[in-house]
């Protein structure tokens, strides 16, 4: 594995989180197993200046009593492994679990990670909207001992704040105005949705852009004609953003446009690959190591 980072210590530390992040843990806590209580993973990211920038995270399956930790190690190593060929830059920085406490055997996997990370980060997604809030938490740890016998593992809550880039607020900005404003029903079926049930959600889009087009040149025609007075304010809009439309042929925007579906696809394919290899090697027990 690559060289691990040095974080900073002392009271100043503070965590910014990117929201792929938080939406990454709560897409795998709605995927979990059924039965399980909580998902745990992995948290990749920067430091600079006391600042711990969380960027990527990825899950990592485990089992968990009271008195022990299974974590697939392999699949962590793995995964690390993998994204240090895309994002070289970003070091493990500690981890993440989903709930609304800290667990007894937290302290298991936040010395597991110590090995993984100097002063690993522990963040908790409250995923079950205690107080209908959505709240993350996150910690530092230091040891508590009795000379040279250590007692416990005593987690400090530090600051901890999301933070938006441009691409990232307008995807956020869309979520949370809700555009579509599905019903409680259309809510339920989103959380298995095939690519086909993609397919459809371009072809309304695709409808919708259609109607604005109409509308937008039904306005055109009527100012033209004199039926309605123009406003200047629309006419610089709709300038603006005719400039922005990109001038392609026919043949050139219908190769562009498969070639983006047939991306989709193989990154859809790949990811059920990952999800069955994942779910074949628990069933084995092979990848499983225990922490203690």
């Amino acid at each position: 594995m690559a060289a691990t980072v040095l974080l900073p210590s002392g009271s100043n530390i503070s965590v910014k989180v990117h929201p792929v992040v938080l939406l990454s843990v709560c897409d795998a806590y709605i995927r979990r197993k059924e039965h399980q209580d909580r998902v745990i993973g992995t948290l990749l990211g920067v430091v600079a200046d006391n600042v711990i920038e969380v960027k990527n995270c990825y899950v990592v399956p485990h089992n968990e009593s009271s008195e022990q930790v299974m974590v697939d190690v392999i699949h962590h190593k793995t995964m690390f492994e993998l994204h240090q060929k895309v994002a070289p830059h970003e070091s493990i920085v500690g981890w993440f679990a989903t709930g609304s406490d800290l667990y007894n055997s937290d302290a298991l996997i936040q010395d597991f990670y110590s090995k993984e990370s100097t002063h690993p980060v522990h963040m908790v997604v409250d995923t079950t909207l205690k107080d209908n809030k959505f709240s993350v938490q996150a910690y530092t740890s230091r040891t508590l001992a009795l000379g040279d016998k250590v007692l416990a593992t005593e987690f400090v809550e530090i600051p901890c704040d999301t933070i938006f880039g441009d691409i990232e607020r307008v995807g956020a900005d869309l979520m949370l105005t809700g555009f579509n404003d599905p019903g409680p029903e259309s809510k339920k079926e989103t959380a298995n949705k095939s690519f086909s049930d993609e397919a459809e959600t371009l072809a309304a889009s695709m409808g919708r852009l259609v109607d604005l087009v109409a509308r937008a040149s039904e306005y055109v025609d009527s100012v033209l004609a004199g039926k309605v007075a123009g406003d200047p304010a629309i006419g610089r809009y709709l300038a603006d953003t005719l400039a922005l439309v990109p001038h392609l042929a026919r043949s050139d925007f219908e190769r562009l446009f498969n070639g983006s579906v047939q991306d989709a696809m193989m990154v859809t394919f790949l990811s059920d690959l990952l999800r069955a290899h994942v779910a074949l090697a628990e069933r084995l027990g092979t990848a499983a190591l225990p922490i203690v």
